[in-house]
C-alpha cells in the first residue's frame, strides 16, 4: 500500500507540472537552463559557449570559474577561490589519447574521445587527478536530451535530462543497475506568467530553485537564486551577429543529485 501510495503521487506530480508546463510552449528560461548544460559546454555543433560563472557563496571557496574553448571544444576551466584570491586550480582536457600528455601534478585533467553515432554526440572521459586516473564519465547528447555517466570502481551514478515543451526532467541514479539503486527525480517548470523565469521542484513539489533569464550583447545570462545565495552563469553566442537565444538553437527533433558536473557547470567530485 506505501508503495502505491507513493506512485500514485508520482503520478499526480507529473500531470501537474507537465499541466503547468502546457500554458507556455516557448519559455526562454527553461530553453536556456537546458543548454547551459546539454549544447554550452560539451556540444561542440553548438553556437552556444558557457563563458563565465560567479558565486555568492560557494561550499568548496570558489569565487567564479572560467572557460576557455579551442575550436569549439572544452580546453581548459580556471577557478578562482573567494579567500585566497590570489590561487587557482584549473581542470585541463585534452584529445590525445596518450596518457602520456598527463602531466599536471596538481590538478584535473580529462582525456576527452569525442564521436557521433547517428544524432547522438559522445564524450568519452578519463579524469586524472594528480596525474593519477580517477574515474570515467561518458556523456551524451541530443537536442533534447543529455546523460552524463560517471563510473569509479564498481560505482556507476547516471544522470538525465529530458527537455520536452517547457519542462526538464532531471533523474539522478545512483549505484546504477544494482541491487541498491535509488533514484531521485527533479523537475524544472515554466513560469507560466513571464517567459524569462522558470523553477526547480522535487517530486513533492517543493520549490528548490529559481531561475531568471537576460538576454547579453552576446548571448544571456541565467541566474540561479537559492535563497540569500546565488549563482549566475553567462554564455556567449558564437556567430556574434545574432544575440538571440532562439537563433542559436537547433529545433527538436521530435533530447547532480549529480557528483561531478551539475546542471551549471558546477563541479562537484571530492576526492
Amino acid at each position: 500500500m506505501e508503495l502505491l501510495g507513493k506512485s500514485k503521487t508520482f503520478f499526480l506530480t507529473i500531470i501537474t507540472i507537465l499541466a503547468l508546463s502546457a500554458f507556455a510552449i516557448a519559455n526562454t528560461c527553461t530553453e536556456a537552463y537546458f543548454n547551459t548544460q546539454a549544447h554550452a559546454i560539451f556540444d561542440q555543433e553548438s553556437n552556444l559557449r558557457l563563458d563565465s560563472i560567479f558565486y555568492s557563496q560557494s561550499p568548496a571557496g570558489w569565487k567564479g570559474k572560467k572557460y576557455f574553448y579551442n575550436e569549439s571544444l572544452i580546453e581548459k576551466v580556471m577557478v578562482d577561490f573567494k579567500q585566497n584570491p590570489t590561487h587557482r586550480a584549473y581542470w585541463f582536457f585534452y584529445r590525445d589519447t596518450n596518457e602520456t600528455v598527463i602531466n599536471q601534478k596538481d590538478f584535473y585533467e580529462y582525456i576527452d574521445s569525442t564521436y557521433k553515432k547517428q544524432d547522438t554526440l559522445f564524450h568519452h572521459l578519463k579524469e586524472y587527478y594528480r596525474t593519477k586516473y580517477t574515474c570515467t564519465l561518458i556523456i551524451k547528447i541530443t537536442t533534447d536530451y543529455y546523460s552524463h555517466k560517471y563510473t569509479l570502481d564498481e560505482e556507476t551514478d547516471l544522470s538525465e535530462l529530458i527537455f520536452k515543451q517547457d519542462t526538464i526532467i532531471e533523474t539522478n541514479h545512483s549505484n546504477y543497475n544494482t541491487d541498491s539503486s535509488s533514484v531521485e527525480k527533479t523537475f524544472y517548470v515554466a513560469d507560466i506568467n513571464d517567459d524569462n523565469k522558470c523553477y526547480g521542484y522535487d517530486e513533492q513539489q517543493n520549490l528548490l530553485h529559481t531561475f531568471t533569464y537576460s538576454p547579453t550583447e552576446n548571448g544571456f545570462s541565467l541566474k540561479q537564486d537559492d535563497g540569500e545565495n546565488y549563482i549566475e552563469i553567462f554564455v556567449i553566442n558564437e556567430h556574434k551577429n545574432t544575440s538571440s537565444l532562439r537563433k542559436t538553437v537547433k529545433p527538436a527533433k521530435i533530447a547532480p543529485k549529480a557528483r561531478y558536473f551539475d546542471l551549471l557547470g558546477r563541479y562537484k567530485f571530492t576526492k
